[in-house]
């Protein structure tokens, strides 16, 4: 079965300000989206699509299911911006097939956390609906077959975004990961803290600067530091692509953003020439590799 899942490619951005500042439309320039390693896993751009709706309750807004049904082209909303993932029996093969929302959400997560560029995949703004579809019959089938579950919210970045974005990651692998610790029955304290720690990503990369900068610093303090003693910027440098002195900043930066009354003369933390804090790019890029080492040891 070939599935297609609609997504937003938003822009992983230092200067997220709100719906006004112009950041998501930092994507409208990318041509291309690929995974190399993945010949069933396919990013594609339609403007129109081709859409099986209720014949008789179709009214250009929403899908009620019935046996009855009509083929209507659907705009797709932002189509700039909007990318179709389609995995060609990619989710049906793995164990447990795809099987509720839930899953969808994880796999998100997974190209995310799969990717080194400046973007995130999102269902949400810019999609046509949430959920998934099916290719059946020249058109696309909605998969009300789906239990509910969480729809993505989004996933956050920085800097100018390239043309083409790239997953390079093991995303299969890291997709059976996310799903395992965000569904399993937990017995353990470092499982805990890896279900923690990926709601704590989510959030991340859903929101302003200082909520990102801060989740991101926990999931790494927190699966790199619980229960174990020594520097925590130590530990971080050595797990990861930053610097003791690079850790060291933005630890300073997440203590004065949890106690911005502390210091003197501040006149706000943008301001602070003496702290000079990695880029959130980076600061994901190491995230991702704290993640994904954390729950492959646990795995093992």
């Amino acid at each position: 079965m070939t599935t297609y899942i609609p997504s937003y490619l938003r822009a992983l951005s230092q200067i997220r300000t709100g719906t006004h500042s112009g950041v998501d439309q930092k994507t409208d320039d990318v041509e291309a989206v690929s995974c190399p390693n993945i010949e069933a896993l396919e990013f594609e751009q339609q403007e129109t699509v081709n859409l099986w709706v209720n014949k008789q309750a179709y009214h250009g807004k929403q899908v009620v299911t019935s046996d009855r049904q009509t083929r209507v082209d659907k705009t797709v909303d932002h189509p700039e911006r909007h990318w179709w993932i389609i995995a060609h029996g990619l989710l049906e093969n793995t164990d447990p097939p795809l099987r509720d929302h839930a899953d969808i959400f994880d796999f998100l997560i997974a190209l995310n956390l799969s990717t080194e560029d400046p973007v995130f995949f999102s269902q949400n703004p810019g999609q046509v609906t949430g959920g998934a579809y099916s290719y059946n019959r020249g058109a696309l089938d909605y998969r009300d077959d789906l239990s509910p579950g969480n729809i993505a919210t989004a996933l956050l970045g920085l800097n100018e975004i390239p043309d083409k974005i790239k997953i390079t990651g093991d995303v299969i692998s890291v997709y059976e990961d996310v799903r395992e610790y965000r569904s399993k029955q937990i017995e353990t304290d470092a499982e805990m803290d890896l279900r923690v720690a990926l709601h704590m990503y989510d959030d991340a990369l859903s929101s302003d600067i200082w909520t990102a900068m801060t989740n991101l610093y926990f999931v790494c303090e927190n699966l790199l530091s619980s229960g174990r003693r020594g520097d925590k910027d130590q530990r971080i440098a050595d797990s990861t692509i930053l610097s003791v002195d690079d850790a060291e900043a933005w630890r300073e930066m997440v203590n004065r953003i949890k106690h911005p009354d502390k210091g003197e003369k501040i006149e706000g933390l943008l301001n602070q020439d003496d702290l000079e804090v990695p880029t959130l790019r980076r600061m994901r890029t190491a995230t991702n590799t704290v993640l994904k080492e954390s729950m492959n040891e646990t795995t093992t």
